[in-house]
């Protein structure tokens, strides 16, 4: 299953080209990110002031329909990113050959998959910048189903 995310930033001027991360929520990564929610929930029972934890982690690409070296602007894919079907919250599904084209991609580091309860989220810094950009949170009944998938 393909997620699109619109992406949050404590930045207010610009997300240096991540303003949607494309997530493949793969089963693999999906059973991954339940045995990690079943980790927090083991440590929460030992220290029940745990909120959340971190885990290094590079499945998500950020990208911009505006992020075109070459100049211009690709309306056509923020059309399509905007008739996408909504999954959850700021999630929508994308086809499963839903392919974001190399120029419109944003250099990240410091990727990271945020483990909650009842959802995990995704974090990066953009490159040559000092903030974080977050995805939204895909809820615990969504990467249920895609481990099953």
């Amino acid at each position: 299953m393909k997620l699109i995310s619109t992406i949050s930033s404590d930045h207010d001027d610009d997300a240096l080209g991540c303003d949607y991360a494309v997530i493949d929520l793969t089963p693999d990564l999906a059973r991954l990110a339940l045995r990690r929610v079943s980790i927090l929930k083991a440590q929460k029972n030992a220290d029940p002031q745990l909120d959340e934890m971190y885990f290094w982690d590079y499945h998500v690409e950020y990208f911009s329909p505006w992020n075109v070296e070459e100049g211009g602007r690709a309306d056509s894919l923020s059309e399509m990113l905007g008739k996408l079907p909504t999954v959850a919250g700021d999630l929508r599904r994308a086809p499963d050959d839903f392919a974001v084209p190399e120029n419109f991609l944003a250099r990240v580091e410091c990727c990271q998959m945020i483990v909650r309860e009842g959802a995990v989220a995704f974090i990066a810094i953009p490159k040559h910048a000092s903030y974080y950009v977050r995805t939204a949170e895909i809820p615990l009944q969504v990467i249920e189903a895609a481990a099953v998938a």
